[in-house]
């Protein structure tokens, strides 16, 4: 594929796209789509921006990674952004609170499943980096 390529073309018939790039894009847009329909679920119970606007953000990133369309990308890109922008808010409102602590552990336990969700999504930015470079 090209720079020039339409937004509406496919990836899937490139020759460096194997099998297992397409079943990782297509893990990545089922956890994005997950979390597209626990957006659409909170929306039952009570209208909210951030619902809304998660709903949306998740569920088209799911739907394009899942066709594997080009501009899918930039959608995980943001996504993923916003995790980095959010670790560091998270970090920074830790140490406020007096992190690290005494014990190590419990300082560890403190930063970890924020750790593992910033690994998810650098993770999958530079995956689906990988499967889209423009040629």
């Amino acid at each position: 594929m090209t720079s020039t390529a339409p937004p509406s073309s496919t990836v899937v018939g490139s020759p460096r796209m194997s099998r297992v790039s397409a079943w990782m894009i297509r893990a990545v847009a089922l956890v994005l789509g997950a979390y597209a329909l626990l957006s659409c679920w909170t929306l039952l119970y009570t209208v909210s921006p951030i619902a809304v606007a998660s709903a949306g953000v998740f569920g088209s990133a799911a739907v394009g990674l899942w066709l594997m369309r080009p501009w899918s990308r930039w959608v995980v890109y943001s996504i993923s952004s916003m995790v980095c922008v959010w670790f560091v808010w998270y970090v920074s409102k830790l140490v406020r609170g007096g992190w690290p602590y005494g014990d190590a552990t419990r300082s560890f336990i403190a930063v970890l499943p924020a750790s593992l969700l910033l690994l998810c999504a650098v993770a999958a930015a530079v995956h689906v980096r990988s499967v889209f470079r423009m040629r």
